[in-house]
């Protein structure tokens, strides 16, 4: 699960009753992906970042990758940082190549648990426990 996934994550059901976001992450094991065996096209990357900056939690971000050993990320965004195309480079490899590959997210509300396992999220829940949802 990369730390751009866990940056929306929320545990949905009606339990928690719409306060389940952030999920606190127990991190078991971590993979860096290195960005030349990934492959780069540093413009794509400054324009990707540039693209979703709006749309992320930058404190749950913060927190995330405080919770997989990575303390490098600044307490905050500055319009500055959000211009400069090395830290934005830099940003897409926390974003994309960080990954959670074994380990639990916790629901702050609840306390309920959800495994990761080979990177992915088992967010099972059985019928009654579901939100209602309208279509």
């Amino acid at each position: 699960m990369r730390l751009l996934t866990h940056n929306s994550l929320r545990n949905n059901s009606a339990e928690a009753d719409g306060k389940g976001y952030p999920l606190k992450i127990t991190a078991v094991e971590v993979r860096v992906d290195d960005s030349s065996e990934v492959g780069t096209d540093p413009g794509r990357e400054v324009s990707f970042v540039k693209g979703i900056l709006g749309m992320l939690d930058w404190q749950i971000l913060v927190q995330a990758a405080a919770e997989m050993g990575l303390n490098t990320l600044p307490p905050s965004l500055t319009e500055d940082l959000a211009k400069d195309d090395a830290f934005c480079r830099a940003l897409y490899h926390v974003l994309m190549n960080i990954h959670l590959v074994k380990g639990m997210l916790t629901c702050p509300d609840t306390g309920r648990e959800f495994p990761v396992t080979d990177g992915i999220v088992d967010f099972t829940m059985e019928e009654d426990e579901c939100e209602n949802v309208r279509f």
